[in-house]
């Protein structure tokens, strides 16, 4: 069976999640690294200042049974069981304060001195509890999977001493498990020979009783139960013999029936063997027939009043008379038979009723002996029983056959168990990582810069057109700081960056089905945020998909777009709306086919008057009839009011974030004053992306094979 594809909305996700959590790790390495080097040094200075701890292990195996030396005597105290919790509670009592304090004064330790191993005296005794506990502590008993080993694992500082008690510990338990039988062994056999005295004589008297009961109803020969089975036998033979024969009296009625029924119609054919087989009657009934035969042949020859008509009459009359006589002959003989059956359902009904009074004797009887044989037979075999299991003790208290053996002895462990060093450092290794990532995770929270698609779009309440890379050529050499960095569309069409500006055109042209976004203003919540290169970049995108783009440069606070195409801004967009020039004057043409530019000219004091003026609205009238399309490069929103004026007289606003760089109360700022100014926010426009992370939604790498497609075209 095919596995169901993976959701094509969960796989995104989870990638994209994937590339944000390397994109943090590549952009906060110096915390990572930071905490890193710090838990692999607290890591080998912790391990190097821990004791060095041997650990020695004792293998026991417990066996299912023990040895069967004697066949089917069972032991008073069965050891062995197959369940978990027999060996849960046998691993419970190797590592109890009974054993360990036999294996102290086995050996003579005081655990509670570490490095003392002296005979214990009377002084010490308060100090024994102490030791037992400390001692518990170094022991711990593990069981194999899938086994009935048992490994006794005990952890010192002194190697030798670590072997010492683990042997201790398993030679101890061996001992506590065969006294423990052998104890229950003799506590048994004392009981049961008490036991035996009394359950004699309770034998011997019911046995007793029991004689003087059938001597007294002469059951010495046959016994009760053989005579009741007697009587129960004939009842039942009695029984089946009365219903035989109350059977053949019945069958006999039944044909004596049908005998009368026949005796009055010879012609009537009869199945009863009785009649069919009866040569005589065959005989009769066949001249009978033969007469009837020849009447009808003189009838339709004669006339029924014919002569020999009448002798055949007579012929058949007496044929009829004697073939009543045979059949009457054959009823006495069934009525013979009749009578003797009668007769005989009598004796066995009589017989019957004296069976069933004896019967009825016999169980009588059997109510006073039963309590006599049951208590004898009880009594036989419980003594039976203790004499025997009192014979098997006696001899299984001789034996020392033990359930446990020793598989392997603890020797001297040739390196310490602990501290190891490489599990610490892998410990400080992932601790550093998590604790890592987690402070990186921290300090990207605690940053309140826009760093994905989605919550730009949150904040702005538009949608994302799309995102620009950082400049570089199609060979991938950034010229983020290049003079001509803003002509990177026109100059290198290969590149990701007029991928992403084709796609962003693509995305504006179709966001209103209703009207044509033709003048559009294009701005950013504070400087820096790469909206002019974004104008310049759009417009020479439109340009080259062959609409006729003005660039107007309406940034009248830091003007940049005259230096960016290598033009003069003597004149400009300020000298129109002061009325200095027309807009044919300051209307420039750039190297890029079909974009012209409008430089801002002389700076004014009051730009935000100046866009308020009736000058200013006939002016964009002239640019919106003279031009496919109008591109605006608006100031930054965070300082002044100029993108709110400008975009309240275009046909929306096209908002430009830098990722992780745009603070998120920056943005929610500017679109509040673009609201509040009557602007319409079309989209927005992630610039400064990495496209070689994750980190900012979608990323860049899609773009890279329509580079390498133009490159080989």
């Amino acid at each position: 069976m095919e596995s169901a594809p993976a959701s094509p909305s969960k796989a995104p996700v989870a990638a994209r999640e994937l590339q944000h959590y390397l994109s943090l790790l590549r952009k906060r390495w110096r915390a990572v690294t930071s905490v890193l080097v710090v838990s692999l040094v607290v890591a080998f200075v912790y391990t190097l200042r821990q004791p060095k701890i041997y650990e020695s292990t004792c293998s026991l195996v417990i066996e299912s049974t023990a040895p069967q030396v004697l066949e089917n005597v069972k032991e008073v105290i069965e050891m062995a069981a197959s369940s978990r919790e027999f060996y849960v509670t046998q691993y419970r009592i190797i590592r109890s304060r009974e054993i360990a304090q036999r294996v102290i004064d086995r050996l003579g330790l005081e655990v509670s001195s570490p490095g003392n191993e002296s005979s214990t005296d009377n002084s010490k005794q308060p100090n024994r509890d102490l030791d037992v506990e400390r001692l518990l502590e170094k022991v711990k008993v593990v069981g194999v999977v899938e086994s009935r080993i048992a490994n006794i694992v005990v952890r010192d500082t002194d190697p030798n001493r670590a072997v010492r008690i683990a042997n201790a510990f398993a030679d101890t338990y061996i001992e506590r498990n065969l006294d423990f039988k052998l104890e229950g062994a003799r506590s048994a056999g004392t009981w049961l020979g008490e036991q035996t005295v009394g359950l004699r004589k309770q034998l011997e008297s019911s046995e007793m009783e029991l004689y003087k009961f059938r001597k007294e109803r002469s059951l010495l020969d046959v016994g009760l139960d053989d005579k009741m089975g007697m009587t129960r036998q004939n009842l039942q033979s009695l029984n089946t013999k009365i219903t035989d024969v109350k059977a053949r009296r019945i069958e006999i009625e039944s044909i004596r029936k049908l005998i009368l029924a026949a005796k009055n119609d010879i012609g009537e054919r009869e199945s009863l063997p009785e009649i069919r087989d009866n040569p005589v009657v065959q005989k009769l009934r066949e001249n009978y027939l033969d007469l009837l035969k020849i009447k009808a042949d003189l009838e339709s020859h004669y006339g029924e009043k014919h002569p020999k008509i009448d002798t055949i009459q007579h012929q058949l009359a007496a044929v009829q008379r004697d073939y009543s006589k045979e059949l009457d002959d054959v009823l006495k003989a069934f009525d013979k038979r009749y009578q003797a059956l009668v007769e005989t359902e009598n004796s066995l009904t009589k017989w019957m009723v004296h069976e069933k009074g004896q019967a009825l004797e016999l169980a009588k009887l059997e109510t006073e002996y039963r309590p006599l044989a049951r208590d004898a037979e009880n009594n036989a075999k419980v003594y039976g029983l203790i004499t025997q299991r009192h014979k098997e003790i006696d001899l299984t208290g001789m034996l020392r056959a033990n359930n446990v053996r020793i598989l392997d002895r603890a020797v001297p462990p040739r390196s310490p168990a602990s501290p190891r060093l490489s599990f610490n450092i892998g410990i400080g290794l992932i601790a550093g990582l998590v604790l890592g990532v987690l402070l990186a995770s921290v300090i990207e929270a605690l940053d309140n810069t826009v760093k994905t698609p989605e919550a730009a779009e949150a904040l702005v309440g538009a949608p994302l057109l799309g995102m620009l890379p950082i400049l570089s050529h199609s060979k991938h050499r950034t010229i983020e700081n290049a003079p001509d960095r803003d002509l990177t569309v026109f100059k290198d069409p290969t590149s990701a960056a007029a991928e992403a500006c084709r796609s962003i055109r693509t995305n504006l042209m179709f966001l209103s089905a209703q009207k044509e976004i033709r003048v559009f203003v294009m701005t950013s919540p504070g400087p820096q945020d790469g909206k002019t290169t974004a104008a310049i970049s759009l417009a020479i995108t439109m340009a080259q998909g062959g609409a006729r783009v003005l660039l107007v440069d309406a940034d009248m606070r830091k003007p940049r777009i005259h230096r960016s195409f290598g033009l003069k801004s003597d004149r400009g967009l300020s000298t129109v709306m002061m009325g200095d020039a027309s807009l044919a004057d300051v209307t420039l043409h750039s190297e890029v086919p079909n974009l012209d530019i409008i430089p801002c000219g002389p700076m004014p004091p009051n730009p935000a008057e100046l866009f308020h003026t009736d000058r200013f609205r006939e002016i964009l009238a002239r640019c919106r009839q003279d031009y496919d399309r109008v591109v605006l490069d608006a100031p930054p929103t965070a300082p002044v009011t100029d993108p709110a004026v400008l975009g309240s007289l275009a046909d929306g606003v096209v908002m430009v974030l830098r990722a992780g760089h745009t603070t998120r109360e920056a943005v929610m700022h500017s679109r509040r004053r673009l609201v509040d100014g009557g602007a319409r926010v079309l989209g927005l426009i992630m610039n400064k992306t990495d496209r070689r992370s994750g980190g900012y939604g979608y990323g860049y790498g899609y773009y890279e094979p329509y580079s390498r497609y133009y490159r080989t075209a």
